[in-house]
């Protein structure tokens, strides 16, 4: 073996070696971060249960036989505003990410998304203005890892944060508000269960 494979052996050895250290750390970050989102959500799901509890003591205790259906609703109406309040806190909270946080989770949406084919990533003007140094790469790989390639579109789409998936003439729409749309029932059915279960 000549000196100059040894030379890529030894650098395909140390790359191979920092790849793993990347993927750890990164594996760690993430769980990290999730666990203290999820802590922060317990805490303001026991502050908001709290609240609804005590006020509905207040109103059970000042109403009459008569009153349970409107009670009935009342309480239905401060569950469904708490859980729509807790779902507005958490798209302001997502859109208010740092950049390398938020860009970290933009990369997590779309493993969940992406398809073994080759298609393109289109984000906003506000994005493309801050995207960090790597997001393509980082993102093609997701899609590579599934059989796929992804190619960044340079050119802003008509949206305010997240991205669309376009694989020919199909496109997903991925930003925020629209992945939140999508799973309102489900969030709300989690949210209610958490909050008032």
């Amino acid at each position: 073996m000549s000196g100059l494979d040894n030379i890529i052996k030894e650098i395909d050895h140390k790359a191979e070696l920092e790849a793993g250290q990347i993927i750890a750390e990164a594996k760690e970050y993430c769980d990290k971060y999730l666990a203290q989102e999820n802590e922060k959500i317990r805490n303001e799901v026991a502050d908001f249960e709290k609240k609804a509890k005590q006020e509905r003591e207040l109103y059970i205790s000042k109403a009459n036989s008569g009153a349970e259906f409107s009670e009935r609703n009342a309480v239905l109406g401060a569950k469904q505003l708490n859980i729509n309040l807790a779902l507005e806190k958490a798209y302001e909270k997502m859109i208010s990410l740092p950049d390398q946080e938020y860009f970290e989770m933009l990369l997590k949406i779309l493993k969940a998304n992406v398809v073994g084919k080759q298609g393109e990533i289109l984000l906003g003007k506000k994005d493309l203005d801050r995207i960090p140094t790597g997001f393509e790469a980082d993102a093609n790989q997701i899609a590579t890892e599934v059989g796929g390639k992804l190619a960044l579109v340079k050119e802003a789409a008509d949206i305010s944060d997240g991205f669309i998936l376009r694989y020919g003439m199909i496109e997903e729409n991925c930003t925020l508000q629209s992945l939140i749309d999508t799973k309102l029932e489900q969030l709300k059915d989690v949210a209610s269960g958490k909050l008032f279960g």
